[in-house]
């Protein structure tokens, strides 16, 4: 897959992310009850559109996670952000599915390697995250908004990544 595809995935998400937000807003704001649920609608058929954005975005992550190089500060702040969720997960795992819990054990399995360096632990964590989960457990597990609040952190890290790694060929070998 093409190195450029991250950009272009990331845009994308922005702009479905605005306009997500304003129809939310306008949900809010909205006192006519018909123009709500046309916008209730709207949002309905703009969550797959996201979801499939965001699932393509964690599988060119998870492609190009290994030719990348991280940042040891910039990764152990996404690890702390990884990590956060990971527990807060773990701490309401009567509300998710088995399949999700295993999944949110190996990645904390890897967050806890002794000895092993933030930068070093965030490859193979980027790839236990599950790309799919937003498709499989929509209702259960608010992946949308997890990664809402968390790509910045993910996009300050493979940019930061991308610009140490570029004099190593990664635009050639995509």
């Amino acid at each position: 897959m093409p190195s450029n595809r991250l950009p272009q995935i990331e845009k994308q998400l922005d702009s479905l992310y605005t306009q997500y937000n304003e129809i939310e807003d306008d949900i809010t704001n909205n006192q006519n009850p018909q123009a709500r649920a046309q916008s209730k609608q709207q949002l309905k058929n703009l969550k797959p559109k996201i979801q499939e954005y965001e699932k393509e975005y964690l599988q060119v992550l998870q492609q190009q996670s290994t030719e990348l190089t991280f940042v040891e500060t910039d990764a152990q702040a996404v690890i702390d952000v990884v990590a956060e969720e990971v527990a807060r997960i773990e701490g309401n795992s009567n509300v998710y599915p088995e399949e999700l819990l295993q999944q949110v054990r190996a990645i904390r399995e890897k967050l806890e390697q002794p000895g092993t360096s933030a930068a070093l632990k965030i490859k193979p964590v980027i790839s236990l995250l599950p790309p799919g989960i937003g498709l499989a457990i929509e209702g259960e597990l608010d992946t949308e908004n997890f990664l809402r609040r968390n790509f910045p952190t993910f996009t300050r890290l493979v940019k930061g990544a991308k610009k140490k790694s570029l004099g190593g060929g990664i635009g050639s070998s995509g």
